[in-house]
């Protein structure tokens, strides 16, 4: 179930094939008599992948039949959202207490034990009903995706979503450095994600480069996770009323300066993926999957030249500023939604 275009294949049978997969991936997943924590992630990653797909194709399938499908996986994946908010609750506070030194860590403690509780209280499996439910959303939208139809042929059904969310990462690149919140740095997190999706859907023109970019994309993402973990934690704070309480004040300050880190260790990550013109990026990949199209793989191994020079060693990436980490404008979505 390789989530990749294959070269020698028609792209919209491509797309039909992949999106099969996926939805198959899913219903086995939701199928088990034991759906817990490690199946629910799973399946929220499938979710996330269809979503991708369909945002390939975005411009081809036009507007509203785009908006009617992502909806359809949206609510699908929000489902399973609660499943996984307190588990990841304290793993945020695990994280912290690892980053800071013990005397700072000790604020933690208090609200550590809070979250504990609610874990405790929460399911740690999906109901049969919530399964069964999710299962038959999920058929419902495969033959409706199954049925899509496209304007174009080739890479041509490609590249305008192609633009189109590459594009939108550049945007929300500048919007989340010009003006922090919470919110457009989740919003940057999720056009990261869609842009390593869209790599690996891309990836056998060129396997090398393309695994490059997919793992940076996808170390970038984790960075925009953990700080996207820390606004959630923050919100929680917030939601049991203790912002009066000396110690949880030092919980959301702990936070917000490790926010503050991690999104100036972002900046340069986010701008080296995102360095491009859409069109210049766009026309480049187009080339590139042309070319893998045409190209035959050399036979027997290349071999190395022992007189080729030592790599140079690679310099620092210069620093981002300092930023102020504003108050959040919007309470966060759903983790990993």
């Amino acid at each position: 179930m390789a989530y990749r275009f294959k070269l020698d294949e028609p792209i919209a049978k491509g797309f039909r094939r992949i999106a099969r997969e996926q939805i198959a991936r899913a219903l086995n997943d939701l199928g088990q008599d034991d759906l817990a924590d490690k199946g629910v992630h799973e399946s929220r990653k499938t979710m996330k992948r269809l979503r991708a797909l369909l945002r390939m194709v975005r411009p081809q399938i036009g507007e509203k039949t785009f908006k009617a499908r992502n909806a359809g996986l949206r609510n699908a994946g929000q489902m399973l959202s609660g499943q996984r908010e307190s588990k990841v609750l304290s793993e945020t506070i695990a994280k912290l207490e690892a980053h800071f030194v013990a005397d700072e860590s000790q604020s933690l403690a208090r609200f550590k034990q809070t979250v504990g509780a609610m874990e405790n209280a929460a399911p740690n499996v999906l109901s049969p009903e919530t399964a069964t439910t999710l299962r038959a959303l999920l058929e419902k939208e495969g033959r409706r995706i199954d049925k899509l139809k496209f304007k174009s042929a080739g890479f041509d059904v490609l590249a305008p979503g192609l633009h189109l969310s590459y594009d939108k990462g550049r945007r929300m690149l500048a919007k989340a450095y010009k003006s922090p919140s919470d919110q457009k740095f989740h919003d940057l997190r999720k056009t990261v994600q869609w842009h390593w999706r869209h790599m690996a859907l891309l990836s056998r023109a060129w396997p090398e480069y393309f695994e490059v970019r997919i793992h940076a994309a996808r170390e970038l993402s984790q960075l925009l996770g953990d700080d996207h973990d820390l606004a959630m934690l923050q919100a929680a704070v917030k939601s049991i009323g203790k912002t009066t309480d000396t110690g949880y004040r030092q919980v959301i300050r702990l936070a917000r300066g490790r926010q503050e880190e991690l999104r100036a260790d972002c900046f340069e990550r986010a701008r080296r993926i995102f360095a491009e013109p859409p069109e210049d990026f766009v026309r480049r990949i187009e080339l590139y999957w042309n070319s893998g199209r045409s190209l035959r793989p050399v036979t027997g191994p290349v071999e190395p030249d022992s007189a080729d020079p030592e790599p140079p060693v690679a310099q620092p990436l210069s620093s981002a500023p300092r930023l102020k980490v504003a108050a959040r404008d919007n309470a966060p979505s759903q983790r990993r939604a």
